[in-house]
């Protein structure tokens, strides 16, 4: 054996590191897409969250006074609620609880850039907010 047929490979092995490296590039492209579209889910739920808490302070302003205590109006806190969602990307719904504390859900979306590549095209948004309104008299909680 010369110098030279020690240092080639056989025939049988040729190509091999093209075909690792295509599974791995592939794997590779699968997880960071996992990471940019569960990032993306991540900020688009926290904005959700965010809209669902603001709508929810938005309906605690419309006030009534009952038996000296200062409540959400009903029907005004949840018309404000509805509009305050409207205004973005979501959908929901809005009720008063307790007769005191306004609760908004919404609903949305986040369409993903990569996972749609093995069928998840979106992945569903669900967040809660609320405000409870609180009546202050002489520095007193009431």
């Amino acid at each position: 054996m010369n110098a030279q047929e020690a240092f080639t490979k056989p025939h049988g092995e040729r190509g091999m590191v093209s075909v690792w490296v295509a599974v791995a590039m592939v794997a590779f492209i699968v997880i960071v897409g996992l990471g940019v579209d569960f990032a993306g889910h991540a900020a688009a739920s926290q904005d959700a969250r965010g809209v669902a808490a603001e709508a929810a302070r938005a309906g605690g302003q419309h006030l009534t006074m009952d038996s000296g205590r200062a409540r959400p109006d009903v029907n005004g806190a949840i018309r404000a609620a509805n509009a305050y969602v409207a205004g973005s990307p979501y959908s929901g719904s809005t009720n008063v609880r307790g007769g005191d504390t306004v609760t908004v859900t919404v609903t949305g979306r986040y369409s993903t850039q990569f996972l749609s590549i093995i069928g998840i095209d979106a992945l569903a948004l669900n967040e809660t907010g609320s405000a409870t309104v609180t009546s202050v008299l002489g520095g007193t909680q009431q």
